[in-house]
C-alpha cells in the first residue's frame, strides 16, 4: 500500500492506493545470517452496515489514529507488522455496504462472491447502537459460510466486532447477544471502540490471524476417518447412479 498522512490543524487526511487482490500464500524467506522466517499473507475482508466504524477500524488499525467521517469508498490496503517475531502481511479489503435491488442482483451477488473467494478471514462489525446493522451480519455470516462451503471450505475464519462500544448509553445490541451469535457460528467476538482504543482494534486483527493460521493448519492435516468414509461413500453413490 501507498500510505500517506497529511496533518493539518483540523484533521488528519489518509490517501491510499487500491492494490490489485492476490492470493493468500505462505512463502518462505532467509535473512542475511541463512536463518529461516517464514512470512504469512493474510486476505482479509471487512463487511458490515453503513456508519458502523468499519472504516475508522480498519484505519485504527493502520495508524493507530482515529478518524469519524469517510464516504463510502471500496479500498484495499497493505499493512505489514511483526506478531510474534514472524513478518506478516495484511491485505484489507475495506467494503461498503451494498443493498440489493432486483435490477442489480447478479451483479452484486457476483462481487461478494469474487470477495469471499480472495478472503482467507472476514470482519464483520455491527454497531452496539444499531439493531439493523446487527441482523445484517447475521446473513452476512450465512452467506460467506455458503460461499466458502461451496467451494469446499470447511473452517472460515470469522471475527465478529461489536463497535462504538463508548456510546453504550445508546446500546441497543447487548454484549450476550453478540457473545452467542459468535458461539453458534462458530466466530470470534470482540466489543470495542475504535474512537477511544487502538488495543482493542489491535486485538480484533490478531484474533483473527490466529484463526486463519489455524484454518490452514487444519486444512494441511491428514484427512480423518469421517472424512475418507465420507469421500468413499460419495464415489460409490456416484458408482450406483451411473450403472442405474
Amino acid at each position: 500500500m501507498v500510505l500517506e498522512l497529511f496533518v493539518t490543524s483540523s484533521q488528519m487526511v489518509l490517501r491510499h492506493s487500491i492494490l490489485k487482490p492476490t492470493s493468500a500464500e505462505f512463502r518462505n524467506c532467509s535473512d542475511m545470517s541463512g536463518t529461516a522466517a517464514l512470512k504469512v499473507e493474510a486476505n482479509v475482508v471487512v463487511l458490515g452496515a453503513d456508519r458502523v466504524g468499519k472504516t475508522a477500524l480498519t484505519v485504527r488499525f493502520l495508524t493507530r489514529r482515529f478518524i469519524g467521517e469517510y464516504g463510502d469508498i471500496e479500498s484495499i490496503y497493505s499493512h505489514n507488522v511483526i506478531v510474534d517475531g514472524r513478518d506478516i502481511s495484511f491485505n484489507i479489503w475495506d467494503c461498503p455496504y451494498s443493498q440489493v435491488s432486483s435490477e442489480d442482483l447478479s451483479e452484486v451477488k457476483c462481487i461478494q462472491e469474487k470477495r469471499t473467494q480472495w478472503a482467507d478471514g472476514f470482519i464483520l462489525v455491527y454497531s452496539i447502537c444499531d439493531r439493523a446493522s446487527f441482523s445484517i451480519i447475521c446473513q452476512q455470516i450465512q452467506c460467506i459460510k455458503a460461499t466458502k462451503e461451496y467451494l469446499g471450505v470447511e473452517k472460515v475464519p470469522i471475527v465478529i466486532v461489536g463497535n462504538k462500544r463508548d456510546l453504550h448509553h445508546r446500546r441497543t445490541v447487548s454484549s450476550e447477544e453478540g457473545r452467542l451469535l459468535a458461539l453458534s457460528t462458530d466466530c470470534e467476538f470482540y466489543e470495542v471502540s475504535a474512537a477511544e482504543t487502538y488495543h482493542g482494534v489491535l486485538l480484533v486483527f490478531h484474533g483473527l490471524l490466529e484463526r486463519i493460521r489455524d484454518s490452514r493448519t487444519s486444512a494441511k492435516k491428514p484427512a480423518g476417518i469421517k472424512s475418507i468414509v465420507k469421500s468413499m461413500s460419495a464415489v460409490f453413490a456416484r458408482k450406483r447412479t451411473d450403472s442405474v
